[in-house]
């Protein structure tokens, strides 16, 4: 018997209802910075949590990092649920779980010398046609394991695997500092092309900054957001509203909601943990509910919030099996892979017929506003002038605020190539109006 199950079968005698989560996990990464390698480390990382709802159907608890402690869990949280939350759930039963991919062998293979490789390359890119710019990168790979088991029969394992490949570049000319950054994680070994293609997207936004012009204002301008633009402005307040966790506190506005048409019928969007070789890919989540899609918005259409178990229990529904965590943390609500269905235009088109517009790239400050209520206001950290369907200059000193509700029913094109942003996320190019531009006078 090995200290999971040792661990299980004291806090049931002693609890009742119990639950063991653990995890191991191991990564190696290359840092440069300032144009030249920095370090190559490596760190290894383990640990084990314990959650009971004790008699008194009262939640404890508590997780550790030292093996040496592992038996102590049993007495920390039986003293802790004392003073827990209420339990509104009682862990699942086992069940089939669908098989996904999420582990690839080869990511072990991606050696300390082809990681600096990638570095260098992308750093000489860069430095060739901008001799003066600072660059920082970081590539890395990890593998790791996670096993789940509980007193109601559940044994969950899975194993993943990620190698990613991070960059930013900074140019400071006078008063004016540049910041750009991109990067790419994947569940696979990353690869040259990988590294070229980030390299591609900086060094577009490094050439279309080199102009400094005068923003426009108001709130009837055409305001495209690229895949990262729109992920920064729109998602975090969006999903917000989804969150099992504010509609069970009563915070969410689409509570009563759900079923409408609120958005433009072009939009859907869903969250799928199944897509196979995905940074956060899984057929069970961290509480052992079988995973599944979940279409958030269809044809702008309202669906159903993400739950985890206790927010499903405090809204008397069923979990979506969006119960993550650290081993640290309990379980909450949350998202895996979002992915949003492109449209009819292509991307090469969607500037085309804007006389006077904003491209929004990245944003500094993102969540003013109230998020819970779809409100969003945040500095552009990279921004760009459309005249006549062309990019023209970089915007500064500028802000944009709104309602994503409003400016989604507001939509003139989507592009129909979405783009991956970060691994986790997948975001056509998006245009539309209903977006307050403002500049510092």
């Amino acid at each position: 018997m090995n200290s999971y199950e040792r661990l299980l079968d004291r806090a049931k005698a002693a609890h009742g209802s119990a639950e063991v989560f653990g995890v191991t996990s191991e990564r190696r990464h290359v840092e440069f910075e300032a144009n030249r390698p920095k370090n190559i480390g490596q760190s290894q990382s383990s640990g084990i949590a314990l959650r009971v709802i004790n008699p008194n159907g009262r939640i404890g608890f508590s997780s550790t990092n030292d093996a040496d402690k592992i038996d102590d869990l049993v007495d920390r949280v039986g003293a802790l649920a004392e003073y827990g939350a209420e339990a509104a759930f009682e862990f699942p039963n086992a069940t089939d779980y669908s098989a996904v991919d999420s582990f690839d062998h080869s990511v072990a293979d991606l050696s300390d010398d082809e990681m600096l490789d990638f570095g260098r390359t992308a750093v000489d890119a860069i430095l060739s046609e901008y001799p003066e710019a600072l660059c920082s990168v970081d590539v890395n790979k990890s593998s790791g394991e996670q096993r789940l088991i509980n007193s109601s029969g559940v044994d969950a394992s899975q194993r993943q695997t990620n190698s990613g490949f991070f960059m930013g570049v900074e140019l400071i000319r006078g008063t004016d500092m540049l910041s750009i950054w991109d990067g790419i994680v994947t569940a696979k070994p990353i690869n040259q092309q990988d590294v070229n293609n980030i390299v591609a997207k900086l060094l577009r936004r490094l050439n279309d900054s080199q102009n400094i012009v005068e923003s426009p204002s108001g709130k009837d301008l055409p305001v495209v957001f690229s895949p990262s633009g729109f992920t920064g402005t729109f998602l975090p307040p969006l999903l917000s509203g989804f969150n099992g966790k504010n509609v069970a506190t009563g915070s969410s506005p689409l509570i009563d909601k759900w079923g409408e048409k609120m958005l433009d019928e072009r939009i859907s969007i869903c969250d799928n943990p199944l897509h196979p070789m995905t940074p956060q890919a899984h057929g069970v989540d961290d509480e052992g509910v079988p995973s599944r899609r979940l279409d958030l918005v269809r044809n702008g259409t309202i669906g159903g919030p993400f739950h985890d178990l206790q927010t499903a229990g405090e809204t008397g529904t069923t979990s979506t099996g969006c119960g993550l965590r650290g081993v640290a943390t309990t379980p909450s609500p949350s998202t895996s892979y979002v992915m949003m269905a492109g449209g009819e235009t292509p991307n090469s088109e969607i500037f085309d017929g804007v006389k006077q517009g904003v491209l929004v790239e990245q944003l500094l400050g993102a969540g003013q506003g109230n998020e819970l209520g779809g409100d969003f206001r945040a500095n552009l950290s990279l921004g760009f002038l459309i005249e006549n369907g062309e990019i023209v200059g970089r915007v500064k000193n500028t802000m944009i605020s709104g309602n994503v509700y409003e400016a989604l029913n507001n939509v003139e094109l989507i592009g129909s190539d979405p783009e991956p942003v970060f691994g986790t996320r997948v975001v056509p190019w998006v245009r539309t109006r209903g977006v307050e531009v403002a500049t510092a006078s």
